[in-house]
């Protein structure tokens, strides 16, 4: 069956979020670094700033493990701000608070969101070769942040179906999540690829979706104990993509 469409992954495949040359702990730092300031300026007493930002990253990595849990309603923004504060002391925050807890997090991080190379021109060459583009992002942050981030460096156009986890409670890498965009853009699983920067959120998940997994390549594959993942493509920049979705396209239609 010939190749239809391609989904993304957003973060590290459309959008960096974190710092340059820094990992996703020192976005986890960034953010909580916005929500220690504001607790400060609402003369909170807090543990000094090196010794609160250091605990940040432990949070945010045990609410992501817990994506293998079979609740997964606790994966939002304003549980891991609320887990910050209480960590620092503070435990009597009203749901206003949180709220505004959840803004300051993001705000220093959205500062410094910026496009891949290439991202706007990868999507503009799919599109006109009229194939259907989606994007599925686990993510803690209500859909509307990342669509903002999104909107900002033009790429929104392009994509007919965004699907941000928080939003739906379904999560990478478990099948019904990339079900969902499949369905939302008219398409069968083999007539689909999905690509990111997970070898286990993004390839493994896909793969067991039934599309194609393509990796955008990292230094650490980051996959589970025991866990073999073996992409069905492997670049290192996304305009790369564009003559592998060709290749695929021509080789189906060969088998005509």
């Amino acid at each position: 069956m010939s190749l239809r469409g391609v989904i993304f992954d957003m973060g590290g495949t459309l959008l960096h979020y974190s710092p340059p040359g820094q990992d996703w702990a020192a976005m986890e730092r960034l953010g909580a670094q916005g929500v220690y300031h504001y607790l400060r300026a609402l003369d909170y007493e807090l543990p000094p700033e090196e010794l609160a930002l250091g605990g940040a990253w432990e949070i945010a990595h045990r609410l992501w493990r817990s994506i293998n849990d079979r609740d997964v309603s606790h994966l939002t923004l304003g549980n891991q701000v609320r887990e910050l504060a209480r960590q620092w002391g503070v435990t009597d925050l009203e749901p206003e608070q949180l709220e505004a807890l959840a803004e300051a997090y993001m705000q220093g991080i959205q500062t410094i969101v910026s496009p891949l190379e290439g991202a706007a021109e990868t999507l503009e060459a799919l599109r006109e070769r009229g194939l259907r583009l989606g994007l599925i992002s686990n993510t803690l942050w209500e859909g509307r942040y990342h669509r903002s981030d999104l909107d900002r460096w033009g790429l929104t156009p392009y994509l007919e179906v965004l699907i941000f986890s928080a939003d739906v409670q379904a999560w990478k890498p478990y099948p019904a999540v990339f079900r969902r965009a499949l369905s939302a853009l008219e398409l069968a699983p083999e007539e689909a690829v999905y690509v990111g920067d997970s070898l286990y959120f993004d390839v493994y998940g896909a793969q067991q979706a039934g599309l194609r997994g393509v990796w955008i390549e990292q230094e650490r594959a980051d996959l589970p104990d025991g866990l073999s993942v073996t992409p069905d493509a492997t670049i290192r920049r996304l305009p790369e993509l564009i003559p592998l979705v060709d290749q695929w396209r021509n080789s189906a239609r060969g088998k005509l």
